[in-house]
């Protein structure tokens, strides 16, 4: 429990403890002190001292067995079984009270021992025993050292009354009225030694009403004792100060009653306190030595009963102790274990990879066996988030990590990497190995549909890339190299139009990259952009077909090769649009600012003024009617013209089956051919979707639509 909820609770007692329950507890107290002067002016009146005695006596008793039904009534769980329990007891109490009053009206020389009244009485105790245990001790079930500490203090509390309460009742010889007599204090002391021991015990779960009802027995321990000892010295009467204990008892029931009404009390969670979990040992080893000291000051001796509560109490610390290293065992393995797993999926998190990966690697290199990698990275999964909800998104992560386990091996390690990416380390696996179970897990994500709630069906793809690390000459093994290498392997994937699995072992990257002329951190970071925003085909994928485009309309070598390298940056602008929530990020198409900022990033640092405005220019429509200048015609560079087909084809529509949608892609451009299009750009690069030399644009899942409209 937090400070503020700690705080919380003590007001809320605070403020009912001033209303009904402050005001219970003071009749409870003036009650007394009424029945305290009564008895002591009626002490000469045979009749008065019978009446206050006998039928006054069962008022407090009568109130707690009525407010006991609706204490039942208003509690719940656990606490309400203790209640009924407890109206029994007390139904049960008045009813021998009521006997013991009518004997003494009727009997000379008052009520015999025993009597009904005492069977009653005894079957009022047989009720109160288990109420307690319900209300107290239950909260202890399932945590195996809160039991042995219970037990611990109850074995202590209860040789301590043995020794202080019952042992010197024990009567010399025994008859049905001395067991009768005897057997009182007896179960008082039972009822009080379970109370000590869950107090002691570190439980904060215990309902304030049972702790009442715990004290009410506490005093009535007292007082059985106090009359068990009149009755061998004296004849008890109905004027005894022993019968205000008793009324102490019902009060203190009454005001029990009052608070689990008031507070409607239930079962609350089993927390336990660490900082009093000694105390059960602390009480243990006191009370022997108590029942020591008193035997050798007494007896001059230890007596057989210390000896054997020493025996008992000595085992069950033993006990203790067993049982708190292996629940400490437990503990720290539990916290191992949340430690290293992630907690939505279940799988092994990125902190236990890399503890893991550095153990394998020097397993490797000591061993000269090859360890492999494989990174999955889930395709477009940023948009099932954006269209379905970050809830749908972690429905759709945990099923897919469900399947990545099922695709791997024994051997293998698979890993929450972080988002919607995941690793699997292949011990002794060599490339051609993990090639082939990373194209099985590929194939696992893919191969159907995840069914979400609502009967939604979201198809996924992923990018897979593998690497392998072959122990060099000195025997190591490269973990960044190896890490660095996957990573990259993605990124290829991804260029290569997602949905496919790229080894860094034996393909090359793509050789329109090659001749490009731009600082690699850029196209890294355009590649980072468009990965983000997802709403594209990859840089690399739109800067091929722009160089195949520019060749197709006779551009000289050097005009091939800066159309493909604007395209491949094309949307370094969008850089902007990473920090805006996606339903309010700008259309692309409205102003061109982002084809400026990219612009300026590639004179900036680049120094490509040749390519910037080459970028700037593609948003232009060519009908002049585009942003940001509103040049028109041979006024826009032709570089720029192809960009913006080539750009169009990417942000292609999904048909119904979230697949590429061809017919309609091919609708829309030659729908704006002349107007936002170069009709001789349109044609030229239709004539290669045609011949085959340009595919389908590789945007499974939803993407944006030519006018920008995000598509479901």
């Amino acid at each position: 429990m937090t400070t503020g909820e700690e705080a919380s609770t003590t007001q809320s007692r605070i403020k009912a403890i001033d209303g009904v329950e402050l005001g219970a507890a003071l009749a409870g107290a003036a009650w007394l002190v009424l029945y305290g002067v009564l008895l002591a002016a009626t002490r000469n009146s045979p009749n008065g001292s019978r009446f206050v005695g006998e039928v006054l006596y069962l008022v407090p008793i009568a109130a707690a067995a009525a407010l006991s039904v609706v204490a039942a009534r208003r509690t719940r769980q656990r606490v309400r079984t203790a209640w009924r329990l407890l109206v029994a007891s007390n139904s049960l109490w008045l009813l021998g009270e009521s006997i013991w009053a009518f004997y003494t009206y009727t009997t000379p020389g008052g009520a015999p021992v025993p009597s009904i009244a005492d069977a009653v009485y005894l079957a009022s105790y047989a009720c109160a025993l288990p109420a307690i245990v319900i209300g107290l001790g239950l909260v202890l079930v399932g945590r195996a050292q809160g039991l042995v500490d219970a037990l611990l203090v109850a074995a202590g509390a209860a040789a301590i009354g043995w020794q202080l309460v019952i042992g010197p009742l024990l009567p010399s010889d025994w008859n049905a009225a001395t067991l009768v007599t005897f057997i009182y204090p007896v179960l008082s002391v039972s009822i009080v030694s379970i109370l000590v021991a869950v107090l002691l015990s570190g439980s904060k779960s215990i309902p304030a009403s049972m702790i009442l009802v715990g004290a009410a027995f506490g005093v009535s321990a007292v007082t059985d004792a106090a009359y068990a000892y009149i009755t061998v010295v004296r004849e008890y009467a109905s004027s005894s100060w022993v019968n205000l204990g008793w009324q102490g008892e019902a009060v203190l029931l009454c005001l029990a009653a009052v608070v689990a009404a008031r507070r409607s009390e239930a079962d609350k969670p089993g927390v336990i306190d660490p900082d009093i979990t000694l105390l059960p040992a602390v009480v243990a080893v006191l009370a022997v030595g108590g029942l020591a000291a008193a035997d050798l000051i007494l007896v001059g001796r230890l007596s057989e009963v210390t000896l054997a509560v020493s025996v008992l109490l000595l085992l069950g610390l033993l006990v203790r102790q067993v049982v708190a290293a292996r629940d400490r065992t437990r503990l720290t393995q539990q916290l191992r274990t949340a430690a290293v797993t992630d907690q939505l999926t279940g799988l092994h998190n990125r902190r236990f990879f890399q503890e893991m990966i550095g153990l394998e690697a020097e397993r490797a290199a000591r061993r000269r066996t090859p360890l492999s990698l494989v990174l999955v990275d889930l395709d477009h999964f940023k948009a099932v988030n954006d269209t379905f909800g970050h809830s749908v998104g972690d429905a759709v992560l945990i099923d897919i990590a469900q399947r990545l386990r099922r695709a791997c091996r024994a051997s293998d390690l698979i890993c929450r990497y972080g988002g919607e990416e995941f690793v699997c380390l292949l011990p002794g696996t060599d490339a051609a190995g993990a090639a082939e179970l990373a194209e099985r897990m590929r194939a696992t994500v893919g191969g159907a549909p995840v069914l979400v709630r609502g009967g939604d069906c979201i198809d996924l793809t992923a990018s897979i890339g593998v690497a392998t690390a072959e122990p060099g000459t000195d025997g190591q093994v490269d973990i960044d190299a190896l890490v660095n290498a996957a990573d990259m392997a993605v990124y290829q994937a991804k260029d290569l139009g997602r949905d496919r699995v790229v080894a860094s072992a034996w393909h090359p990257r793509p050789a329109v990259d090659a001749d490009l002329q731009l600082p690699a951190a850029l196209v890294w970071m355009s590649d980072r952009i468009d990965r983000a925003l997802g709403d594209g085909s990859p840089g690399a994928a739109v800067s091929r077909w722009a160089r195949l485009t520019a060749e197709r309309l006779g551009l000289d070598e050097a005009a091939q090769r800066n159309t493909a390298a604007a395209a491949r940056v094309r949307d370094l602008g969008r850089i902007l649009d990473l920090a805006a929530p996606p339903a309010t990020r700008p259309d692309p198409e409205a102003d061109g600012r982002d084809a400026q900022c990219a612009a300026r990033l590639l004179v900036e640092l680049a120094d490509r003024p040749d390519l910037a405005q080459l970028v700037a220019a593609h948003r232009e429509w060519y009908d002049g009617s585009g942003a940001p200048t509103g040049c028109a015609g041979a006024a826009i560079p032709i570089e720029a013209r192809i960009i913006a087909v080539c750009d169009a084809w990417a942000r292609a529509p999904a048909d119904v089956s979230g697949g590429f949608d061809a017919a309609e892609s091919r609708r829309r451009l030659l729908r704006d051919r002349g107007i936002r299009f170069d009709p001789v750009v349109v044609d030229a690069f239709l004539s290669l979707v045609d011949e085959g030399v340009i595919g389908l644009a590789p945007m499974p899942g939803p993407v944006a639509g030519l006018d920008g409209t995000p598509k479901p």
